[in-house]
């Protein structure tokens, strides 16, 4: 990329859109394009297929979807399925049919990946078995944007690449006790229950396993890879480590100054085991790569008084 290039964010106005912005910004990009949903729809072809008649980007970082925690997940399996499937196909038939040399950057997810695998997780562990049910609709989606990349790539030529990020948390996150992830609902949860000095009860037992990265993080690898990758070959994003989810509740826990009762609910879904991925290809790729652990990012996030007052807005 040149710092003049064109760059279009897709969904550049949540978690981890904006925080690719961020990066692009601080690294000097100058042309930065973050349309919104009214400039183009994502789900109606035409509406596709006019922007990039008439943008014509030389980058597009892909990262608008529907996203949700394991009980948005779970409620609206379909609607994950028909929406993140819809965007993707949108994006990649616009670009073949009309900018032909914009490079794409699509984030898939580590959901790709089958129910049960080695630990960690290898990027040739992708097909090889099937979903977690829980969020069998998301998964499906996901990969069928990973195998549409590899398949636009060899069959018209275009510069796709694939990145599976880990689970991720940051600013302008997505606090919703229902439709949100597991670290955000955490951190609002802690901070609940802190003002008003009641327990905290969590999903589950507590003893499954998940990394976690801090946005800034993941967005830092996928620009990264914009500037130096050009395969369709799927890459892992993750940190390289994990914690158990009693682990992450005592740190968030203890960053938020919580010092009441945390109580687990084992009747509640905990979805797979463990879930790491391998990021041996990402550190071959870019040997710098250093994420932030878990209370470091956590800690960002409490000090940050915008970011504050979004978590307290929410009802």
């Amino acid at each position: 990329m040149q710092k003049d290039s064109k760059i279009v964010v897709f969904g550049g106005s949540g978690m981890f859109g904006s925080a690719v912005v961020h990066i692009l910004t601080h690294k000097g990009y100058e042309n930065i394009l973050t349309p919104t949903h009214s400039e183009v729809d994502l789900l109606q072809k035409e509406s596709v297929d006019a922007y990039f008649k008439t943008q014509k980007p030389d980058n597009v970082f892909m990262i608008a979807g529907l996203v949700g925690g394991i009980a948005g997940n779970q409620k609206r399996n379909a609607d994950f399925l028909y929406q993140n499937s819809t965007m993707i196909l949108n994006v990649l038939e616009a670009i073949k049919e009309y900018s032909r040399k914009t490079k794409l950057l699509y984030t898939g997810s580590t959901c790709i990946y089958p129910k049960e695998n080695p630990q960690p997780i290898r990027e040739d562990r992708f097909l090889m078995g099937p979903f977690e049910e829980s969020n069998k609709g998301y998964a499906v989606a996901k990969s069928l944007g990973v195998v549409g990349c590899q398949l636009y790539a060899q069959q018209y030529d275009m510069n796709c690449v694939a990145v599976m990020p880990t689970n991720m948390y940051g600013f302008n996150d997505n606090y919703d006790l229902e439709t949100g992830h597991m670290i955000p609902s955490l951190i609002r949860k802690f901070i609940e229950a802190k003002k008003n000095n009641t327990p905290v009860t969590l999903w589950g037992s507590g003893n499954p396993r998940r990394e976690a990265m801090f946005s800034y993080d993941g967005a830092d690898a996928v620009v990264y890879l914009m500037e130096n990758y050009n395969s369709p070959e799927i890459v892992n994003i993750g940190t390289g480590f994990d914690y158990s989810i009693k682990e992450f509740a005592e740190i968030i826990a203890k960053e938020v100054g919580f010092e009441g009762e945390i109580q687990w609910d084992t009747s509640k879904p905990e979805g797979v085991f463990e879930k790491r991925t391998d990021i041996e290809k990402l550190k071959s790729l870019y040997p710098e790569f250093n994420p932030r652990t878990l209370a470091e990012g956590v800690r960002e996030i409490l000090n940050n008084e915008k970011e504050m007052e979004r978590i307290l807005s929410f009802k």
